[in-house]
């Protein structure tokens, strides 16, 4: 129940969410509507808390008049959802002030659904299994497996280098960032970025646990730092959803990339979610194939229509 407040100027509030089931992490949004009179101001109080399940990413508001001479404002809320469960919005507090006095009234209670990301029944705290006695392992001995995998292990290096060996004197590549490529494709802008990466492969710190999610982030500044050196745009205080939008010039397909791969970050490195050593590689990977693709689709537009490649191709 909400106590009614006493004063016939309040203003009538109510609150919603859109979408109300939600995956881990994903964004959804609340809408708080206030209904008043002439000479009353409403407003949100600050600072705005929703609880510790939530984060809140955007606020904006929008005024409408009514035929009955009342006026309507919505506060539409952009929230991330961080906890798995059955979950509950707070009320909501909207103050106001008429005629020099100040009250408050306050929204209804929002419920919402966070459902995993791996889904119901992996995520599920329930389907745990129930605690079982030790058993017996039976002890192997390794040592001859172990000495012949290091013996294969060697012969296989051992033709691997030859082969090699031999493809170079035919052909001579450059190695920029783990990405093999022609010189003349890849631009300064692309170089530094796969630099960049292979630094942060090199010191090891997507291998260490306590460390994986810095790394994320340092994944990310290099994307980011790429993606406002090529397209001219600032991008460090930018939100995912607006970098995209400053992006709107891009073409589709580098837009997709490009947002696909800051939201696999944006849950590790934002979110309860931890990678493991991997996945983290994947991500690496897969920012290492972003920067080559977007370089050959942004000069194949200025050759005039050429052919991209795809993200794993071989370059010529």
């Amino acid at each position: 129940m909400i106590q009614l407040p006493t004063d016939i100027n309040a203003p009538e509030v109510s609150a919603s969410a859109s979408p109300s089931v939600v995956r881990l992490g994903g964004r959804f949004t609340v809408f708080v509507t206030a209904t008043f009179g002439d000479g009353v101001e409403v407003n949100l109080r600050e600072p705005l808390e929703l609880g510790s399940a939530f984060e809140i990413r955007r606020k904006d508001s929008e005024d409408r008049a009514r035929a009955d001479g009342k006026r309507t404002r919505e506060w539409q809320i952009d929230v991330l959802a961080w906890e798995l469960g059955e979950l509950r919005i707070p009320p909501i507090a909207v103050t106001y002030t008429v005629g020099g006095r100040a009250g408050q009234v306050e929204t209804n209670i929002i419920p919402l659904r966070v459902e995993g990301v791996l889904g119901d029944v992996v995520d599920d705290p329930k389907a745990v299994r129930d605690m079982h006695p030790p058993r017996q392992l039976v002890a192997r001995d390794w040592f001859w497996l172990w000495v012949g995998s290091a013996a294969g292990g060697v012969l296989i290096v051992g033709l691997g280098t030859l082969w090699w060996l031999r493809r170079r004197r035919r052909h001579t590549v450059e190695l920029t960032g783990g990405v093999v490529a022609s010189p003349r494709r890849i631009d300064m802008t692309g170089k530094r970025a796969l630099e960049a990466l292979l630094a942060i492969h090199g010191s090891g710190v997507l291998d260490r646990e306590d460390d994986r999610k810095s790394g994320y982030a340092e994944m990310v500044d290099v994307i980011r730092d790429y993606i406002g050196a090529r397209y001219h745009v600032a991008t460090r205080d930018l939100t995912t959803s607006e970098l995209l939008r400053r992006l709107r010039a891009a073409p589709a397909e580098e837009r997709a990339m490009i947002g696909t791969w800051l939201e696999r970050c944006d849950v590790v490195k934002y979110g309860g979610l931890r990678a493991t050593a991997g996945e983290a590689h994947g991500v690496l990977d897969d920012a290492r194939a972003l920067v080559v693709t977007t370089t050959q689709i942004h000069d194949g537009a200025a050759k005039g229509g050429a052919t991209p490649t795809t993200p794993g191709e071989a370059v010529p």
